[in-house]
C-alpha cells in the first residue's frame, strides 16, 4: 500500500449492501457489466466475495471486511422505493427494490456507525405524505438526506415524472428546512429510457431553490457536459460520477475535478464497482493532494457533517 493511500481518508458515497432488495443490481453486475468489460472501460473484471452473498448474513460481514481492506472510513447507502425495475435492468420487470428507513437504521448499527443511510422517496405518494416521511426519516430515524429517482415514476397527469414537477417543491423546501441534502439518480439505467437524463428540469429546480444541495449520483451520465454545466452554474450542485468515470466519455469527469474541486464526490457504486479496486483506481487520478482529499473525503464529509475527530474515533 502506498503512503498516499495509507494516509488517505475515504467516504464511499454510493454503496448498495448485499440485501435482497438490491439483488437486481448484483444480477446486473454479474450479467451485464462483466460483459461490458470487453470494451476495456477500466473497471476491474474481478468480483469480490460479497457480491455472491446477497441476502445472506455473511454478505454484510464480507462487505465490512472489504471496506477495511480498502481503507474506507464510511459508506453511504441509499434507501429506495421502486416497485418495478426498468426492463433494461430487469427483463421480467418483476423485482421489488424497496429499502426502508428501518433497514438503513439497522444497517448503521451493524456497520458500527460507519454507514450513513438516505431516505428513499416513494414518489408515487401524495406530497403531504412525502414531506411527512422525509421529516420522520431525518428527525426520528437519524437519516442524512433523501434519494429521488423520478425516472421510475409517472407524473400525476401522465408521462414520466421530472424533478421540476410542482408536487415535489414542498419536498425541496423541507430538505432545506431540515438542512439535509438530496441525491438524484441518473445514468443509463435511471428510468424508462435515456431521456430521463435531461437536466433542464433539475436546472429549473436549482434556480428556484438555490439553497438546496443536490448530489447527482452517477454524475449525470450520459449527458456529461450538461451535468458539468449545471455544476458550473450552481455552487450547491455536486457530481458523483462513480463507475461512469471509466465508461466511454467518462474521462471528461476526471479532467473536470480539478476545475470544480468543491463539487465532486467519490463513490464506487458498489456492487457495480468493487469497494477496494474502485478506490485504488480513483487514487490514481491526476489530482493534487488537496483536490484528492476533497474528492475522496472532504466534500462528502461536509454534506454528512462528519468531523475529523469523529472519523478518527469511528475507525480506531
Amino acid at each position: 500500500m502506498s503512503q498516499r493511500k495509507k494516509n488517505r481518508r475515504i467516504i464511499d458515497f454510493r454503496v448498495r449492501p448485499p440485501l435482497v432488495p438490491f439483488k437486481i443490481l448484483f444480477d446486473l453486475k454479474l450479467r451485464r457489466l462483466m460483459w461490458e468489460n470487453k470494451f476495456n472501460i477500466g473497471l476491474p473484471d474481478t468480483l469480490t466475495p460479497s457480491v455472491y452473498k446477497v441476502g445472506e448474513p455473511e454478505g454484510l460481514s464480507l462487505l465490512k471486511k472489504e471496506m477495511n481492506e480498502a481503507g474506507v472510513d464510511y459508506v453511504v447507502a441509499p434507501g429506495r422505493y421502486v416497485s418495478v425495475g426498468p426492463k433494461a435492468v430487469d427483463p421480467s420487470g418483476a423485482q421489488s427494490m424497496i429499502v426502508s428507513d428501518e433497514t438503513l437504521v439497522e444497517l448503521r448499527k451493524s456497520f458500527d456507525n460507519r454507514l450513513f443511510g438516505l431516505h428513499g422517496l416513494d414518489l408515487s405518494l401524495p406530497t403531504d405524505q412525502l414531506v411527512a416521511g422525509l421529516e420522520t426519516a431525518t428527525t426520528e430515524h437519524g437519516l442524512y438526506g433523501a434519494v429521488m429517482e423520478p425516472g421510475y415514476f409517472a407524473a400525476p397527469e401522465g408521462g414520466t415524472l421530472t424533478a421540476d414537477h410542482k408536487k415535489l417543491y414542498p419536498v425541496f423546501e423541507t430538505l432545506i428546512k431540515l438542512d439535509v441534502f438530496l441525491m438524484h439518480q441518473s445514468g443509463i439505467y435511471a428510468g424508462t429510457d435515456i431521456e430521463v437524463n435531461d437536466w433542464a428540469p433539475l436546472d429549473r429546480v436549482m434556480q428556484a431553490f438555490p439553497q438546496l444541495r443536490v448530489v447527482l449520483a452517477h454524475g449525470g451520465y450520459p449527458r456529461v457536459i450538461d451535468a458539468l454545466a449545471l455544476a458550473t452554474k450552481h455552487p450547491n450542485f455536486y457530481l458523483s460520477p462513480d463507475i461512469y468515470c471509466h465508461f466511454p466519455g467518462g474521462g471528461i469527469y476526471v479532467e473536470a475535478i480539478s476545475m470544480l474541486p468543491d463539487q465532486f464526490i467519490y463513490a464506487s457504486a458498489y456492487p457495480l464497482g468493487p469497494i477496494k479496486e474502485s478506490a485504488e483506481l480513483a487514487l490514481k487520478f491526476p489530482l493534487s493532494d488537496d483536490v484528492m482529499e476533497k474528492y475522496m473525503y472532504g466534500n462528502a464529509a461536509r454534506l454528512l457533517k462528519v468531523s475529523t475527530a469523529q472519523s478518527k474515533s469511528q475507525v480506531a
